[in-house]
């Protein structure tokens, strides 16, 4: 059986944290730190056994560790009856940890004083750290449990419902600790329809519905990146998951000024987190320029019609363009919907007007633009309108003065 460390065993509360052999034995004298549970692995990993019973014994920890009740429970590779009725002897109404399947061995995890689970340390965090570095993680969750607790106090006393909810929210989303499973019942009596929108924000996902156009996608999406109620990582999942669809519809041309302007904010939203930082590889490695030079092909036209950007076109001075468009090889001819001539983003010139290019309608069409001053950043905006079936063409696009 195992040993008390402190000598502190009377009736009196825990004056810091204290070893107990057993969970049931913990019970008689929790505080308001609730329990420790150093879970290990016994008789298969000897090296995370000595951690965690290295860690009870260290007196920097038990200091980091408050009033808690600290116990040492074994977890068993090949269980046999007589391995679960030792867990259960020392688990007690814990029960064994079989719900921790995406929790890895050895562990230590957090109980308040009603039992409920608020947070764990394991894995890499926990095996690489040194026992001080461990004692800070251990003060880091209990301090983040109290905090959460506070706020949750505060919002009790809160009277307007807004107020309330956002408090709540505010609380299920304090680091380093679960959200209460009562929560979401609370949550619900609150506010049945969901007025504030706590309820959805804590269940927010962002995915890619049928048939839905691309204009509804980023309508939503620029919703989403919006919405105050909404975490950071949140709406990264959500950029994350629109470049993706963006990529696959669009390719990597057409679809580079929507992949650049949602990677931009995955990365503005948390410049440190994984998926900000992946942003400047998405926009290396998934964006294309379209430039003067490249004229149209099948590669090149989406399968819906989205402006296209072609940079480093010829105009510079003021006057008028011709845009031409010639045929040269394909089964399939193009449609324009619009032409517009872009200074940075300000538009200076447009044809608004649909036209055709094709083996019927004629291989070769020039539009005329004017230009009416000076352009420093000039850029070509085509939108091409065919059907996504009828894309097999090639052709050269040239600007001439007139």
């Amino acid at each position: 059986m195992l040993a008390c460390l402190l000598l502190a065993t009377t009736g009196q509360p825990v004056e810091a944290a204290q070893l107990f052999p057993t969970v049931e034995a913990a019970k008689a004298k929790v505080t308001d730190d609730g329990y420790i549970l150093f879970i290990y692995p016994k008789g298969w990993d000897k090296y995370g056994e000595k951690l965690c019973k290295k860690l009870t014994a260290d007196k920097e920890l038990r200091e980091a560790a408050g009033k808690a009740a600290m116990v040492l429970a074994p977890i068993y590779q090949n269980r046999t009856e007589k391995t679960n009725e030792e867990v259960r002897k020392i688990m007690g109404s814990f029960g064994y940890p079989h719900d921790m399947s995406d929790i890895s061995y050895p562990a230590l995890i957090f109980y308040d004083k009603a039992g409920h689970q608020y947070a764990s340390l394991h894995g890499e965090k926990l095996m690489t750290a040194s026992v001080p570095e461990v004692a800070k993680l251990v003060k880091s969750r209990m301090a983040a449990k109290k905090k959460q607790q506070t706020i949750l106090d505060e919002s009790g006393k809160a009277d307007d419902l807004s107020k309330k909810m956002k408090l709540i929210l505010q609380a299920a989303r304090v680091e380093h600790v679960g959200m209460p499973g009562y929560l979401r019942e609370t949550i619900k009596s609150l506010d049945p329809s969901d007025s504030q929108g706590v309820m959805g924000a804590l269940d927010f996902g962002f995915g890619i519905r049928n048939d839905e156009s691309l204009d509804e996608l980023t309508k939503r999406l620029d919703g989403v990146l919006e919405n105050p109620l909404l975490a950071p990582w949140q709406k990264q999942r959500a950029c994350a998951t629109a470049i993706g669809h963006i990529r696959r519809s669009l390719g990597t041309m057409a679809g580079g000024p929507l992949i650049t302007k949602y990677a931009k904010a995955m990365r503005k939203l948390d410049p440190d987190s994984p998926l900000g930082i992946s942003a400047p590889v998405v926009m290396r490695d998934w964006v294309r320029q379209y430039r003067y030079g490249q004229g149209w092909s099948d590669q090149i036209i989406p399968a819906v019609p989205v402006p296209m950007r072609m940079l480093d076109v010829p105009v510079k001075n003021p006057g008028t363009y011709n845009v031409n468009f010639k045929l040269v090889t394909g089964r399939d001819g193009i449609i324009i919907k619009r032409l517009r001539l872009l200074d940075g983003d300000s538009c200076v010139a447009s044809h608004e007007e649909t036209c055709e290019v094709s083996w019927s309608a004629g291989t070769q069409k020039s539009i005329a633009l004017t230009v009416k001053k000076a352009v420093k950043k000039p850029a070509l905006e085509i939108t091409y309108a065919n059907d996504p079936g009828k894309r097999s063409t090639w052709g050269e696009i040239t600007i001439t003065p007139q």
